[in-house]
Parts: C-alpha cells; sequence; structure tokens
C-alpha cells in the first residue's frame, strides 16, 4: 500500500511562498545642475518610488527616455547613492557609505549594460573580461578559472573557442553574450539588464531575447528589465512597471497592464506600439513635450498632456499609487472615490 500523502506543514508552506528580494522605499534620486554662475537646480531623476522584486521574477520597466528608469538601475547597483529612501535587499538595506561595503553584494547584483561595444575593454581578451569577476571575488586561478571561463562561454552559446579573441573580432551580438557571461560569472540573485538589446541589429535582436528566456529559467534569476520597447517586456516579463518623470505611474501583472491599461499615459504608450494587423487604429497623440525634469509640473507630472486629466485636482494634487481592484497599482485621480472634478 502506498502511504497517504500528508499536508504540508507551515515550514513546507513558507519555503514555497514567494520572497521579497529587492524593495525601494520612497526612494529618490536628485542631482545638483547649474542653473547660473552661482546657483543650482534640482534635477529630479527619480522622485520618491516605491518597487518590490519577488524571488524569481523578471519584472519591466518601462518608460519614455528621461523617466528614469536607468537611475533606478545605477541606485539599485550602487553607482548611484539615494538621495532619500532605502534599498532593501534580501530584507538587509544596501550599503551606501564604503566602496568595501558595496562590494559585499556586488556579487549577488549584477547589471548587463546597453552597449556591449563600450562594456568590453578592447585591450583585453574575451577571457580576462570574464574571468575579472571571478578574479576579484573569488580563489579561483590557473585552470580550475580556465575551466569556469569556458564554462560560462559554452552557457551563453559562444564556445571556448572565444576565450583569446578581442571585442573588435566579435559582431555585436557576440559581444552582448560575452558581457552576459561575465555578468552570471558570480551567480547573481539579481540580474539587471538596461536596454540589452537596443544596440544591436533587429536580426540579432531576438536571438539575444530567445537566450534571455532561457537563462533566466535555467539559473533561476530574478531579473529586472529596462526598456522602452514593449514588445520585448511583454515578451520577457511577468510583471511590468511603467515610470513617467521619475515616478511609477502603473505596476501590475504583463497580462493586466498590456490588456487592460488604467493609466492615461499607459494607454498612450501602449496605443502607439505598431500590430501586425490591418485596420489598426491610430495612436491618439499626447499635447506638449514631456516636461523637463527640471521643472516637473505640479499635481500630477502627466496632467499637461493628459487626454483626460480633471482639472484643478490633477493640476495641484499628486496621485498616489493605490491598489486597484484588478490587482494593479495605479497612480491616477480617475480611479478616486468619489472623483472629483473641477
Amino acid at each position: 500500500m502506498h502511504d497517504a500523502p500528508t499536508t504540508p506543514g507551515p515550514a513546507t508552506r513558507q519555503e514555497t511562498a514567494p520572497q521579497v528580494l529587492l524593495s525601494l522605499n520612497n526612494v529618490a534620486k536628485h542631482f545638483s545642475v547649474r542653473a547660473g554662475y552661482f546657483a543650482t537646480s534640482p534635477l529630479k531623476a527619480v522622485d520618491g518610488i516605491d518597487m518590490r522584486l519577488m524571488r524569481g521574477d523578471s519584472v519591466g520597466l518601462v518608460g519614455e527616455s528621461g523617466s528614469g528608469k536607468s537611475t533606478v538601475a545605477r541606485l539599485i547597483t550602487g553607482l548611484h547613492i539615494p538621495s532619500a529612501g532605502e534599498i532593501h535587499f534580501e530584507g538587509r538595506p544596501l550599503p551606501r557609505s564604503t566602496r568595501q561595503e558595496r562590494l559585499q553584494v556586488r556579487s549577488e547584483i549584477q547589471m548587463v549594460f546597453q552597449d556591449p561595444h563600450a562594456s568590453l575593454n578592447p585591450r583585453r581578451t574575451i577571457f580576462q573580461s570574464v574571468a575579472e569577476p571571478l578574479i576579484i571575488h573569488t580563489a579561483l586561478r590557473g585552470r580550475a578559472l580556465r575551466a569556469r571561463v569556458e564554462e560560462l562561454l559554452d552557457l551563453v552559446r559562444l564556445g571556448r573557442a572565444y576565450c583569446y579573441r578581442y571585442p573588435h573580432e566579435l559582431s555585436g551580438g557576440q559581444k552582448q553574450r560575452a558581457c552576459i557571461a561575465r555578468a552570471v560569472a558570480l551567480h547573481p540573485k539579481l540580474l539587471i539588464l538596461d536596454e540589452p538589446t537596443s544596440a544591436l541589429d533587429v536580426s540579432v535582436q531576438a536571438q539575444i531575447l530567445e537566450f534571455l528566456r532561457d537563462l533566466q529559467v535555467r539559473l533561476n534569476l530574478t531579473c529586472l528589465f529596462i526598456s522602452h520597447n514593449l514588445a520585448v517586456v511583454r515578451y520577457l516579463c511577468q510583471r511590468v512597471s511603467v515610470m513617467y518623470l521619475g515616478r511609477i505611474v502603473e505596476e501590475g501583472t504583463t497580462a493586466e497592464v498590456f490588456d487592460r491599461p488604467r493609466h492615461p499615459y499607459t494607454q498612450v504608450l501602449l496605443a502607439s506600439v505598431p500590430l501586425p494587423q490591418a485596420g489598426q487604429a491610430e495612436a491618439p497623440l499626447l499635447e506638449g513635450d514631456v516636461p523637463s525634469p527640471l521643472a516637473v509640473p505640479s499635481g500630477c507630472p502627466f496632467h499637461p498632456r493628459c487626454p483626460q486629466a480633471l482639472g484643478a485636482v490633477c493640476e495641484t494634487r499628486p496621485p498616489a499609487l493605490r491598489p486597484h481592484p484588478s490587482g494593479s497599482r495605479v497612480a491616477c485621480h480617475l480611479y478616486d472615490e468619489p472623483v472629483p472634478r473641477g
């Protein structure tokens, strides 16, 4: 006879429950920009955002150029220090005081930058570039180091024959694979990809995206994918956060945000994506230009361009990022109860 299945105890349920890997709590980053001979003005690149990344998730961060996406990535990796707020990784605050303290978590948070041509030292072989984090953070040397680098190049489908080639001998896609091999060399828990395909030819982009999706599953990576390409985000990510002028205006599952966008800015972004079908409705046009982060509008930062603005309430009161009954979160006065007008 087979034993009857037992009900998992509390400890088992806790192990399988989603865990928060990274959290940003009211994080801001302001830069001082010269506004004259003696005066400076604050440039609000990131203006108080809250985010959660669950372990094993793939999250897309989208928005127009200048919305603050790349600054968020640099804050998480420690390349920028927050002006306000806290960033927690595995429940502990990310160190911000000394280089040595930041180096302790650098092996667990890695980043792949937009331009693979600028990410690799042209005077170093691919072996030297991929081996660098292993030399800094581990005791691997000699044959063990060579074996690990060859294993990584096999993982990214380059092969060990590329060990002693220089970057100028590789194509753009091959360089990006080498950058990814370097990023995953230390088994990071979080991989940040900042527009990793935008500098590549269209024919190569599809190969890299398919490879990234396969790699995320194989290595059980938590990924933050930063892009202005909504089609790419829909293909790769389980959740999406939409940024506008340094703030998150909507977030939720990929299906919820793409199929039922709530925020007017998200609706316009998605309507502007060309679809491979006849009779697609023309995307609504936004009025005016994107405001400067040196002069963010009062109230809702999107209200000067919003086709659904409610008047004084949008002009004077910043909307909070509130839960929506659908499960997403939206920062828009359209969903206040009751909706104020005037």
